[in-house]
């Protein structure tokens, strides 16, 4: 769960959720876009909905027209992509980011300090430093000291389409760049820069399921105008460090987008609904009953089924069920980043520490323990084996040990313990990516 801002205009939201805005300016009313809608031969006038507009496009209707009868005193107008600068979490004790490509890492506080080149895959952790500035540390240089920045600090991905991944203090990945910036008290703030364009991809599927587009693509594109037009409404009302948050809408990032969305998206690029020649904040409701509700879901990243068989150093027959019970000693244990030893486990951590008692040697990090030792299905998983859950990209953000029953000894997140939880349902059922049996 995120950090959440604990001041006037905020308030913790449900569990699991992200950040909800309650200030003045994001959310102003606005009466515009009224649509006619026809019940049998009575015409009533009414906001429309997002299953109102559905319907249009089951008929034939156009994007143009849709929109059209949904804001009759709006006008479809081009305009140019702008920066949109998106809270996407707060009072974080420590940020821990990395990319897929070579990152820069910039140091805003020194004008004239030179960009740093981060390596591909390497884990960068930014802490508070004093009253004011970070320490900055390399997790994957074995024995880096901490560089101290002025800050804010910045990681830039560029255009690389596998943008830059936040472990800490959630697991999600972003276009653009992230920045770090203090918060309340020592913790710190995460801002994701990056363009309209970019920022509705990943909010689009929220507000319109995405399989629509398969069977109405006018609807997803229809949606894509309005969600691009109170972005941009968005972005010229809100002055500050950021402009949105990534509760309202739900932004997930590259982890939310969805083909079908961004078709529209690119379908549409930069057309906007405006009134008086600025963007409308428009959108298309959802009635009461509603409950098509958008939440990623992770497939089968092919890391886990397709890498090769491979024996991993140490391994014996049996030592499975050895290293579940061990995991299952550790309940409680406080969730430490990093961490492979008693005093704290991250996910992989917990798993590494176990077998390397047993006199095993496994990869550090979850992605490359999915590459050692032999794929095994939800049908067939034992007690000691790996399981490994993705985010909707394929992505393998979290693991666990089997212990039997459907359930699992994990340490979580951030804030968390080990402990044992259900993968035969729930956000585990449906994000479970494979398993892998380090021991015969």
């Amino acid at each position: 769960m995120l950090p959440v801002v604990s001041g006037p205009h905020w308030r913790r939201s449900d569990p699991g959720s992200l950040l909800r805005w309650e200030g003045m300016f994001l959310r102003p009313l606005i009466a515009v876009g009224l649509a006619i809608v026809m019940a049998g031969s009575v015409a009533t006038a009414a906001p429309m909905t997002r299953n109102d507009a559905y319907a249009l496009a089951k008929q034939g209707r156009t994007s143009h027209q849709i929109m059209r009868a949904a804001f009759p005193a709006g006008q479809l107008r081009q305009m140019p992509a702008v920066p949109m600068r998106v809270l996407v979490a707060d009072q974080a004790g420590q940020v821990v980011m990395q990319g897929k490509t070579v990152l820069r890492m910039v140091d805003e506080g020194r004008r004239r300090a030179t960009p740093v080149q981060v390596a591909v895959g390497h884990r960068i952790l930014v802490k508070r430093y004093g009253r004011t500035g970070f320490a900055v540390t390399d997790l994957d240089v074995p024995g880096a000291r901490s560089r101290k920045m002025v800050g804010p600090v910045r990681l830039d991905s560029g255009t690389a389409e596998t943008g830059i991944r936040m472990s800490d203090p959630l697991e999600l990945r972003y276009r653009g760049s992230l920045r770090v910036i203090p918060s309340s008290g020592r913790t710190m703030a995460v801002i994701n820069q990056t363009s309209t364009e970019n920022y509705i991809r990943g909010v689009l599927p929220g507000e319109m399921p995405p399989e629509w587009g398969d069977r109405a693509s006018a609807v997803l594109v229809a949606g894509a105008v309005a969600a691009r037009s109170r972005a941009l409404y968005t972005e010229s009302a809100v002055k500050g460090a950021f402009n949105a948050t990534a509760d309202d809408p739900l932004y997930l990032g590259i982890d939310g987008e969805r083909p079908q969305t961004n078709a529209a998206i690119e379908q549409s690029r930069g057309w906007v609904l405006v009134l008086a020649r600025r963007p409308l904040d428009a959108e298309f409701p959802v009635i009461p009953g509603d409950l098509t509700v958008f939440e990623p879901d992770a497939g089968t990243p092919r890391t886990v089924a397709f890498a090769k068989n491979t024996v991993v150093p140490g391994s014996r027959p049996g030592l499975g069920g050895q290293a579940a019970q061990m995991a299952m000693s550790f309940q409680g244990t406080p969730y430490v980043w990093g961490g492979a030893k008693p005093g704290g486990f991250d996910c992989s951590g917990l798993v590494i520490y176990v077998y390397g008692q047993l006199g095993m040697r496994i990869p550090r990090v979850a992605e490359d323990q999915a590459r050692v030792g032999a794929f095994v299905p939800r049908e067939r998983l034992q007690p000691g084996d790996a399981v490994f859950f993705a985010d909707s990209s394929g992505y393998i953000g979290h693991m666990g040990l089997y212990i039997g029953g459907g359930m699992m000894v994990h340490a979580p997140r951030t804030g968390d313990v080990v402990k044992v939880q259900d993968i035969s349902s729930g956000r585990y059922f449906d994000r479970f990516a494979g398993g892998r049996r380090y021991s015969p």
